[in-house]
Order: C-alpha cells, then structure tokens, then sequence
C-alpha cells in the first residue's frame, strides 16, 4: 500500500509518499505517518539503504532526522523493533537519539521493560506510544491519499487528517 500525504503542520507544508512493502502492515502505516507529523519540523526522510548518514549502521529506520552536517539527530522506529538491532543502533548512534512509536501504551511498556534489561545504552531510547483508542480512530481515518493539517510538539498532535479531529497527547514510556 502506498499513502499520498498532504502535511500541513505547524504553519509549514509538504507533500510525501509512503510506500509499504509487502510485510508491512496498515498500522505499521499509519505509524510511519505519525511519526513524519511529529517530526515534521525537523524535516525527516525516509532514508535507503545507501543514505550516507547509514554508512555504519548495518540498519534501516522507518524515518530520520539528518542533523544538518552529515549526521543522524534522531532515528525513529515504529511497532515491533527486534532486540539486536536496537542494541546496534543505540550503540552506534554518537550524538542522536532513538525514538520507537508504538500502537498501545502496554505495549510501549513492554518495549521498555526489554530496553532496560536487554539493549546496552538503552538510555539513549524513547519510547512514545498511542492511547489505544486514539490510535485505532487514527488508523481508521487514514486513506490512500490523506490531507493533514494542524499543530505538532513533542508528543502532542492536535490536528485534522481526512475530516477527522485529533487532539492526542502520546505517553511516554521512557523513565
């Protein structure tokens, strides 16, 4: 599935696509989209494996946030993201941050008690979650080709996507 996004947010705009593979689910989607809204300021792409700020890394993001020299300042994962590869990751990011967005608030919980115990410099990962019920509306409102326009900060949407209102605050799962 591909979404065609119009994104109007904090006074700015831009067009973006979208484009799933085969595995990916619509909720993984429509985690993507969140995650260029929330980051939209900090003009996020949605990097190849031949994007030089990944010349070390050995991984993919969903979405990053170059830091304007060359750099990664923040390397956004979204749903299930497997053990080893955020331990790689958050050890080999020097200065930039890893933000993991997640469909439910239980679930952003349970990547946590992971992060904790399991992945080395686990500080330097968020993870930011849904309200349940927030997250299956969102879901729910978005199509093919979207228009989104409202305000985002922090962890803070307050916008329309497709005729549909939002004004969610995301939780935090990080101590």
């Amino acid at each position: 599935m591909t979404l065609r996004c119009e994104l109007n947010i904090n006074g700015g705009s831009r067009r973006i696509i979208i484009v799933g593979n085969e595995e990916e689910t619509h909720e993984h989607l429509a985690l993507r989209l969140a995650a260029a809204i929330l980051f939209f300021d900090g003009e996020p792409v949605e990097p190849g494996p031949s994007d030089h700020a990944l010349a070390d890394m050995g991984f993919v993001p969903d979405l990053l946030v170059p830091d304007g020299v060359g750099g990664i300042k923040v390397w956004v994962e979204c749903g299930n993201v497997a053990e080893n590869k955020l331990t790689k990751v958050a050890r080999r990011i020097k200065e930039g941050r890893l933000v993991i967005l997640k469909e439910r608030v239980e679930s952003g919980r349970r990547q946590r008690e992971v992060i904790k115990k399991e992945v080395r410099n686990g500080e330097k990962v968020d993870v930011w979650a849904w309200p349940k019920e927030e997250f299956t509306r969102w879901n729910a409102a978005i199509q093919q080709s979207n228009y989104v326009y409202g305000e985002a900060s922090g962890l803070s949407l307050n916008l329309v996507l497709n005729e549909a209102a939002f004004s969610v605050d995301l939780v935090s799962c990080s101590d």
